[in-house]
Formats: C-alpha cells, sequence, structure tokens
C-alpha cells in the first residue's frame, strides 16, 4: 500500500497499545452488569497533570456487510430493529458480541448472521475494525465482507425483546451510501462497514 507524505513529513499510521503513557494512580470499579462494567480511574501524563477517567469495559463485537450482485451494482442486507439508547429504530448490518468464550471472530460472525437473519455465506473477508466510542469503551467492532450468501437451514436461535422484531431488506449500495452523506443513516457499523466495503468492491485493491 503507498503511503503519501504528510506536512510533518512521513509518519506511521497505526494505534498502538500505550498503557506505559499515563501513570494509573487509583481504579475504582462503579458498576457491573451483564454487559459492560464501569470504572472510574485516576491517571497521571508525564507532565505531571493528574486526571479522573470514567470508561467501561465491554465484549468485543463483530458487523457483517452481506452482498450480492444487483446489476452492475450491488444489494447489501440490511436488517432494522430498535435501540433503546437513542430512542430510534435503526438501519443497521447485521452484528453482536464476542461473548462466547474462545469463538473466534469470523465464527462468531457467522453465527451472528445465522442467528439475526437465518442467512449463511461461503465468502467471508476481514474488512475493518475500529473501537465504537474510544473516549468511553473499549469495545472493538470487526467488519467481515460477506459473499455468496444464501439463507440457511434453520437454526435453534431463539429471538427475543428487540430481536424478534428485526426485519431483514436487501438494498442497492448505491441508495445505501446516499442515505449516509444525508446524515440518514447513523449507526457507525454501517457507516464504516458499507463504505469500507464499496471501495473494496470497486477497486479490489483496498486491503494491501
Amino acid at each position: 500500500m503507498r503511503l503519501y507524505p504528510t506536512v510533518a513529513g512521513d509518519i506511521e499510521l497505526k494505534d498502538i497499545q500505550a498503557p506505559e503513557h499515563v501513570a494509573m494512580l487509583t481504579s475504582e470499579h462503579k458498576f457491573g452488569g451483564p454487559i459492560f462494567d464501569i470504572y472510574d480511574d485516576q491517571i497521571k501524563f508525564a507532565a505531571g497533570d493528574v486526571a479522573n477517567r470514567q470508561y467501561m469495559t465491554h465484549d468485543d463485537a463483530v458487523a457483517i456487510v452481506a452482498v450480492r450482485p444487483f446489476g452492475p451494482s450491488w444489494e447489501v442486507m440490511l436488517i432494522n430493529q430498535y435501540r433503546h439508547a437513542p430512542r430510534q429504530l435503526m438501519w443497521e448490518v447485521p452484528a453482536g458480541l464476542c461473548d462466547v468464550p474462545g469463538e473466534e471472530k469470523k465464527r462468531a460472525a457467522r453465527r451472528e448472521l445465522a442467528e439475526e437473519t437465518g442467512y449463511v455465506a461461503n465468502g467471508w473477508l476481514e474488512l475493518i475494525s475500529f473501537y465504537a466510542s474510544a473516549g468511553v469503551s473499549d469495545e472493538k467492532v470487526t467488519v467481515f465482507l460477506a459473499s455468496d450468501v444464501s439463507i440457511g437451514s434453520k437454526n435453534n436461535f431463539e429471538k427475543i425483546e428487540e430481536e424478534r422484531e428485526i426485519t431483514v431488506h436487501w438494498v442497492d449500495i448505491r441508495n445505501i451510501i446516499q442515505a449516509i452523506f444525508r446524515g440518514d443513516l447513523t449507526s457507525p457499523a454501517l457507516v464504516a462497514g458499507v463504505l469500507a466495503a464499496n471501495e473494496y468492491l470497486r477497486s479490489q485493491t483496498f486491503r494491501p
């Protein structure tokens, strides 16, 4: 992959682990729940500044951009479901938590696609990963591109609550991208995943 020079010269564009960047003074567990825990840490920066940072630890997640040919374009599988925090019915791509001990991410993606939509896929490609909200959470989302998609055999997963209401739709990727740039679609996994998938499908050279 070609790297372009920046104003400050060539630099490595890569996020890195850096726990030693600050000194941990205290860490207090504030809340524990079935999905996430909340902590209040007091940290000290090298310059001597002391700050408190509240954050949650959260299982990582996978998201799936499932595609199928649609004339000269592609259709993407979207789901629609209620999200209580923003009080919205939201368009999303299938996604779920990596909450099965020892399960690798591609297997988790296969499981989530089948559980939420009833579909299976033969083609799998890891597209991108990102932190859902790095300022307050350690949850990392890995997005997969799924192709050669078909209805699978009946699974035993029982949908409850919001999941019982999920509806599945195939939508032209061009319409999705237009809606993203209008600000009408706001799910981060959908926005990042569909834009990355579109770039890959157009160029086939997105991955180094």
